[in-house]
């Protein structure tokens, strides 16, 4: 199994694995016509009730939309919270979800959203297009420090409010309750995609104030670990260290095709079970519905016999994401300051040895930017393009003044795969005198380190949020996005000033070329280790209808019905 991603999941399925989902979900998917944008099977009208079970090897670490930035918890919040548009099923096309329609003027500048009348939170409270403003204005708050605060300071007097030099948000107005106007400084093609985040969801600000001490505008310990107000398809039962219980919301407004209310399901429980032999194993037995994001796929351990037994491996659907795995290196300080040190760990590291304890789950990696996403460099530079080759990494250590290598700290969260991949990295660096000292932890610990810039080495991963290279290549290598989203805290002015062009550049070529610079100087510099791009596999039981791999997002609950009799 590929390890727990920061970010969303974005995959697309192939033809050849299609059909494995048909087989193993009761039928292919056709996608509804109403504003649901989820997808039903055609052959069979969905049937309401029931419940899932489904393992985790992570807890989520927060509950906040303002905060939700990895899969673990952005699978859980997107089910507790509504945003003003969604993307459709399992296509890459943006639908209102919140907002009724949404019109954008023709220089690009001005979004304008219509909410739903009749929309509230589970405490009954309504949604309005406040309830959209107060969300932005958390996200853009200098005092919360949210890491989605970047994507929308392109709205009108965001940036001067994020700075602390402005009270108030000039972009964004409601000029009654159910209309919603977003001023932009300058046209933003993907704009749009931004608004399907957590970030961008509707939040009740009276709530918010009721569960803290704290103003709205700053961090709340309550709202971010165990209370939730939303008004998205599930309500919040409980949450603690071992289990997540989701339960629906009955006055929910969303329908399907045939005019029955979402979701479907009456609960969803998630146990949290660091143990990925036990997960698959009840997987096999028939006690959790299904193995997808919220375990990060099929475990390594389990793959082999997934895939030699008919039985199970009729069950499974791979996909090709858009996402990188990566090794990130401090490039402030400590020996990883220095470019020589970090190309000879480049060197260092053989990519495919790794790749075999993943099942050979993965294309090596050689820049960030995945082969999916427009912008990859097809044709790196030579000087760039490293290998797996020990000798090279010892003479580039004896430039860098470490002739006898060096001790390191690496970083990581402690799923049972992703310590072997560890481990073999640990391996493969003593082999050029440099000793890594491991510190394996909670998803939400390790986070909390990466972030702050403090991990000499890590391991993570990164997938898409919306189809635009500037997801990958502005949130992680921009300085200013250090420390959140850029935490090898890397900065180079010239890849700056090609990325600042190229986010608003309305040319595509002229932004392809920009992005091969930077790809180029990136690799130059070695902030990371790209290591591979994955291949997702996730397992299906038979009595489950409305599953999909997504591409641009995390699994959705509310299109997902169980057969009667078949509650796990």
């Amino acid at each position: 199994m590929q390890p727990i991603w920061r970010k969303v999941a974005a995959a697309a399925a192939s033809a050849a694995t299609l059909v494995a989902l048909v087989a193993g979900c009761g039928g292919g998917p056709s996608t509804s016509n109403n504003a649901s944008g989820g997808q039903t099977t055609s052959e069979q009208k969905p049937i309401e009730g029931g419940s899932v079970t489904l393992d985790a090897l992570q807890n989520i670490r927060d509950l906040d939309p303002a905060f939700a930035y990895d899969t673990q918890s952005y699978e859980v919040v997107t089910e507790l919270y509504d945003q003003l548009v969604t993307w459709k099923g399992d296509t890459t096309d943006i639908i209102p979800m919140a907002a009724q329609d949404y019109t954008v003027s023709p220089d690009g500048l001005t979004y304008t959203f219509h909410i739903r009348k009749g929309m509230t939170f589970w405490n009954g409270d309504p949604v309005t297009a406040q309830s959209f403003i107060d969300e932005l204005y958390r996200v853009l708050s200098p005092t919360l420090q949210s890491p989605g605060q970047s994507f929308y300071e392109i709205i009108q007097g965001a940036d001067a409010y994020a700075a602390g030099k402005a009270k108030t948000i000039s972009g964004l107005q409601a000029p009654d309750p159910y209309t919603l106007v977003i001023k932009l400084s300058k046209p933003e093609a993907f704009f749009i995609q931004i608004l399907t985040m957590p970030f961008a969801s509707a939040v009740d600000t009276k709530f918010i104030q009721s569960v803290g001490n704290h103003e709205v505008y700053k961090k709340n310990p309550a709202f971010d670990s165990n209370q939730a107000m939303g008004s998205g398809p599930f309500k919040l039962q409980s949450i603690n260290q071992n289990q997540i219980v989701l339960v629906k919301n009955t006055n929910y407004w969303r329908t399907d095709q045939y005019g029955q209310k979402l979701p479907y399901l009456d609960k969803v429980t998630i146990n949290v079970n660091g143990n990925d032999q036990i997960d698959a194993m009840h997987f096999e037995q028939g006690q959790t519905a299904w193995i997808a994001w919220n375990m990060g796929g099929i475990p390594s351990s389990a793959y082999p016999k997934f895939m030699s037994d008919p039985n199970l491996k009729k069950l499974t659907v791979t996909a090709v994401q858009n996402s990188v795995q990566y090794v990130g290196m401090n490039t402030k300080t400590g020996p990883t300051a220095k470019p020589l040190v970090r190309q000879a760990i480049e060197y260092a590291i053989d990519k495919q040895a790794v790749l075999k304890l993943n099942n050979g789950r993965g294309q090596i990696a050689n820049q960030p930017l995945p082969p999916g996403v427009v912008g990859y460099v097809k044709n790196l530079d030579p000087s760039v393009q490293y290998t797996y080759d020990p000798n090279k990494a010892k003479q580039l250590l004896a430039q860098a003044g470490y002739p006898n290598g060096f001790t390191i700290d690496f970083y990581s969260q402690n799923s049972p795969d992703q310590l072997k991949f560890d481990q073999a990295i640990q391996q493969q660096l003593a082999q050029v005198g440099i000793k890594v000292n491991l510190h394996t932890s909670s998803w939400a610990t390790f986070l909390d380190v990466a972030e702050a810039g403090k991990a000499p080495m890590f391991w993570l991963a990164w997938i898409q949020d919306f189809p635009d290279a500037s997801d990958f290549l502005n949130t992680l290598f921009n300085s200013n996005q250090a420390p959140q989203n850029n935490m090898t805290l890397y900065s180079n002015p010239q890849v700056d000033a090609w990325l600042n062009k190229a986010q608003y550049d309305p040319n595509q070529d002229e932004r392809n070329q920009l992005y091969a610079q930077v790809t180029n100087q990136i690799m130059k510099d070695a902030p990371w280790v790209p290591m591979w791009y994955d291949t997702f596999t996730a397992a299906v039981q038979p009595w489950v209808h409305g599953f999909y791999i997504p591409k641009a997002t995390t699994d959705r609950y509310e299109f997902i019905w169980v057969d009667p009799g078949h509650n796990s």
